[in-house]
């Protein structure tokens, strides 16, 4: 079996985040997408919602998606949210899937700046979702930590159970989070944005006003 993983704050969760993993997933057949909201995320200031907010968010979305649940791993652990220890924990959680971590042009940049980044294929395979006609211009390490593991088409992924990169062709939707919390406490029109059942969510809970 092969699951997607994305992972974010998810504050909130929007078609921005949706709509290429979706489309990532049907892209490389995979069984699952797993929505994973992180707890305490290392590169970010605190979220406005709270953890039990943003998961409720995320399950909203997930209905929306086929093959998509949200998960509440990363919630329950008392730590910081490094994407490294978190794959090797759901490696031991699922030892015979195929976990795949989806990430976005831009992060992957900067992949060098997270922690224990070059032992982050050791337990699932890297997905880079690239918008069309856009690059976020790699580092030489990262250049180099792709050419040594690149993969050429989603059959690879599905040959060994991890260890290789590769860019997957994503719809842009040239949305973001900080855009829909600025709007929301402006009172412009923001919610197109998101599933529908998750903006009414937002508005049931007063939230980023």
């Amino acid at each position: 079996m092969m699951r997607v993983i994305l992972g974010g704050t998810f504050d909130p969760v929007h078609w921005g985040h949706l709509r290429p993993a979706a489309a990532a997933r049907e892209w490389l057949k995979a069984d699952a997408l797993h929505l994973l909201p992180s707890a305490q995320p290392p590169h970010r200031d605190y979220p406005g919602a709270t953890a039990k907010q943003r998961l409720t968010m995320a399950q909203l979305a997930a209905r929306e998606l086929s093959c998509c649940q949200a998960d509440d791993w990363e919630l329950c652990q008392p730590r910081p949210s490094y994407t490294e220890q978190t794959l090797a924990e759901l490696k031991r959680r699922w030892p015979d899937d195929t976990l795949v971590f989806l990430l976005g042009d831009d992060a992957f940049a900067n992949l060098h700046s997270w922690h224990n980044w070059l032992q982050l294929t050791d337990n699932a395979h890297l997905v880079v979702m690239q918008r069309p006609d856009t690059s976020a211009g790699w580092s030489p390490e990262v250049l180099s930590f792709y050419q040594d593991r690149y993969a050429t088409n989603p059959t690879d992924l599905k040959r060994r159970d991890s260890g290789l990169i590769l860019l997957a062709p994503t719809p842009e939707v040239a949305i973001s989070a900080t855009a829909i919390r600025t709007a929301i406490a402006s009172g412009e029109a923001w919610e197109h944005w998101l599933p529908l059942a998750v903006a009414d969510f937002i508005k049931s809970q007063h939230l980023y006003r």
